[in-house]
């Protein structure tokens, strides 16, 4: 979601609004894409979500994309048996989240060290079909196209700092 003067809108990572904007820049990603035989879901849940976020029953919390038939689908919430799923600690997940470093490998390569840490204590996972979502190109730059759930994609623009302000490209959240 765009607001004035180009800048991208930020919201609380995972919250309803994250989600809404997460699926309208989904929807105009897929604008004129052949979907027609394309089936695949993948879902990102974080547990011990803050309560104000109205984690489940068991403290998660997620967002997922399902594609099938031509149908896009960005909610959130926690699927079943999804195609690829990432999962961890929301406080761990939100600093990456919020990484927004397009062309900088510096960052790339500190969030790769974040991820492997955080995998590595337990507090990360990743499950299912590593190469669900290879074959679509148009979704290159969101979270599941980068190693490890880390990239520079757009959807980390939508996050906002702790502070709620905005984040610079090439930036760490404060």
């Amino acid at each position: 979601m765009v607001g004035g003067e180009g800048l991208f809108m930020k919201f609380e990572f995972c919250s309803a609004d994250w989600v809404k904007a997460a699926r309208e820049f989904v929807l105009s990603a897929a604008s004129g894409v052949d979907l027609a035989n394309v089936r695949i879901s993948f879902n990102e849940v974080f547990t011990n979500a803050p309560p104000h976020l109205d984690p489940d029953l068991q403290g998660r919390i997620g967002w997922y994309l399902n594609i099938s038939n031509g149908d896009i689908e960005v909610e959130r919430g926690v699927l079943d048996n999804p195609d690829m799923c990432i999962s961890g600690d929301y406080a761990t997940i939100v600093p990456l989240a919020r990484m927004v470093f397009a062309d900088d490998p510096g960052l790339a390569a500190e969030a790769q060290a974040l991820v492997e840490d955080a995998m590595k204590k337990g507090l990360m996972s990743r499950e299912g079909d590593e190469m669900a979502m290879a074959d679509l190109p148009w979704l290159a730059g969101l979270p599941w196209s980068e190693s490890a759930c880390i990239g520079g994609g757009p959807l980390r623009q939508l996050t906002q700092s702790p502070t709620g302000h905005a984040l610079s490209p090439h930036r760490r959240a404060e």
